[in-house]
C-alpha cells in the first residue's frame, strides 16, 4: 500500500519535513518513504491510500489510561472513593463496551497504542480478557494490567499481582503484536512505592515490565530515601510523576525507567529537564493541546517539551514492547500513522513544524489513523466496527452502572 501525496513528518527527537512525499507499507511495516511521484510509478499494482496532501504523523501513544472509566462522563465523580465505587460497579460486558468506546474515541484523534491501568473489583478475573478483547476488536495497539492497590488487604492485592502476572504470560504465549500485559500498582503512600515495588517487581520477575499510579498526597519537597529495587527488571512506566517527590523522580530516571503526567498544569511541579510522556488519565483519550494561557507567550523549551511529551518519550518507552522504530516514519518502523488535515500557511520546515504542532495542528482534525498496517480510521469513518452499535450499547451499560450508583 502507498499513502500519498502527503507532507511525512518523520517523528523521533530530530523530526524532518518531506513535502510531496509518500510511505509504502508493506504488511505491518513501513518499507519505503520518499518522493511520492517515484514510489507510485516504481510499484502502479499497490494499493493506493489517497493522502491528498494531508500531514502524516506517527501514531500516538497514551501513556496512562482507565478506559474502563469511559462511562462515568456526566457523573460527576472527583474522590478517589467516588472512583472506587465506580469500579466496583462494573461487570464484565461494562467493561468491554467502556473499553470498545475509549478506544475509538483514541482513533478518532490518531491515538494507536494505549497503555491502560484496570480496576474492576466485583470481576477480578474476567476484565482483562475483556480489555483486550476489545482492543483486538478495534485493532489498536494496548497494554493493559489490574492494579494491585495499596488499600487492598495483603491476599487480594497479591491476587492482583498474580492476575496481571499470569494474564500477561498468557499473551506473551499468543504472539499478538498489538496486545500485551502489564504488572499493576497503586501507591498512596512513600511506604506503600517501596512495599508495592519490591512485590511487583518479584511477581514480573524480567520478563513484564510494571505500570505504577501514583496516588500520592504529597509535595515535591518530601524526600525519598528509598528505591533499592533488584537490577535486571523491564523499565517500569509511572503514572502521576507530577505527584512524586523530585528525589523518587531522579531515582526512576536514573533507572531508565518512564515518566507520565496528565494535564499541563501538571507539569510546573516537575523540573524542566524531565522526560514525561503523555497520559489521559480518566479522560478523553485525545492528546492534550496547549494550554491557551501560554499562548504565543510559550518559550521555545515548553514547544519542544509538548512535542516529545506527545511523539517521543511514550513510544520510546512502548518501542520494546511493540516494535523498534514505533514513534517514527522510516523504512523498517511499526506502521502505526496518522493523517491530520491541516494545511500550514507558513513555511512548513524542520525548523517550524514545532510551532505548527503547538498552534494549529493538534486542533486539526485527524482523517486517517493506521495500526500495524491496518487502516482503522479512513477519511473520518471507523472501519473495523459499528461505531454507532458501539455508541448504543456503551449507553445501555453506562446506564445500568448509574443505577447500580444511587
Amino acid at each position: 500500500m502507498i499513502i500519498g501525496p502527503c507532507v511525512v513528518v518523520t517523528g523521533g527527537p530530530e523530526p524532518a519535513v518531506i513535502e510531496d512525499a509518500a510511505v509504502r507499507v508493506i504488511g505491518a511495516h513501513i518499507a519505503q518513504v520518499g518522493p511520492a511521484g517515484s514510489l507510485a510509478a516504481a510499484n502502479p499494482d499497490d494499493t493506493l491510500w489517497p493522502a491528498r496532501g494531508r500531514v502524516l504523523l506517527p501514531g500516538l501513544v497514551n501513556t496512562h489510561a482507565h478506559l474502563a472509566r469511559h462511562l462515568a462522563r456526566g457523573l460527576g465523580l472527583r474522590s478517589a472513593a467516588d472512583w472506587r465505587r465506580y469500579d466496583a460497579a462494573l461487570s464484565p460486558e461494562d467493561v468491554y463496551w467502556a473499553v470498545t468506546a475509549g478506544l475509538l474515541e483514541g482513533v478518532r484523534h490518531g491515538v494507536t497504542t494505549v497503555c491502560d491501568f484496570h480496576r474492576s473489583s466485583a470481576c477480578l478475573d474476567r476484565a482483562l480478557p475483556e480489555v483486550v478483547a476489545a482492543a483486538g476488536k478495534v485493532g489498536v495497539r494496548i497494554a493493559t494490567c489490574y492494579g494491585a492497590d495499596e488499600d487492598d488487604p495483603p491476599a487480594e492485592r497479591r491476587a492482583a499481582l498474580e492476575e496481571s502476572a499470569g494474564f500477561a504470560r498468557d499473551l506473551a504465549r499468543k504472539r499478538s503484536g498489538r496486545l500485551h500485559g502489564l504488572v499493576g500498582a497503586r501507591a498512596t503512600s512513600l511506604a506503600g512505592v517501596e512495599t508495592l515495588m519490591r512485590e511487583s517487581l518479584d511477581i514480573a520477575g524480567e520478563a513484564h515490565a510494571v505500570h505504577v499510579e501514583l496516588a500520592l498526597d504529597i509535595t515535591p519537597a518530601e524526600r525519598w530515601a528509598g528505591g533499592i529495587w533488584p537490577p535486571g527488571a523491564s523499565p517500569a512506566l509511572w503514572a502521576h510523576a507530577d505527584r512524586a517527590p523530585r528525589g523518587l523522580v531522579g531515582a526512576l530516571q536514573g533507572r531508565g525507567d518512564a515518566l507520565t503526567a496528565t494535564g499541563a498544569g501538571a507539569l510546573s511541579a516537575l523540573p524542566r529537564e524531565t522526560e514525561l510522556g503523555w497520559g489521559s488519565d480518566a479522560g478523553a483519550n485525545a492528546p492534550p493541546v496547549p494550554d491557551a494561557l501560554h499562548g504565543w507567550n510559550a518559550d521555545r523549551r515548553a514547544i519542544e517539551s509538548h512535542y516529545l511529551r506527545l511523539f517521543v518519550n511514550g513510544a520510546r518507552w512502548a518501542a520494546p514492547h511493540f516494535g523498534q522504530g514505533l514513534g517514527t516514519i522510516a523504512p523498517g518502523a511499526p506502521a502505526d500513522l496518522m493523517l491530520v488535515d491541516y494545511r500550514p500557511a507558513t513555511e512548513f520546515t524542520p525548523e517550524t513544524v514545532l510551532d505548527h504542532l503547538w498552534a494549529g495542528m493538534l486542533r486539526a482534525p485527524v482523517s486517517g489513523t493506521m495500526v500495524s498496517g491496518e487502516i482503522l480510521l479512513d477519511n473520518g469513518h471507523i472501519v473495523p466496527v459499528d461505531e454507532r452499535e458501539v455508541a448504543a450499547r456503551a449507553r445501555e451499560c453506562a446506564r445500568r452502572v448509574w443505577r447500580r450508583l444511587r
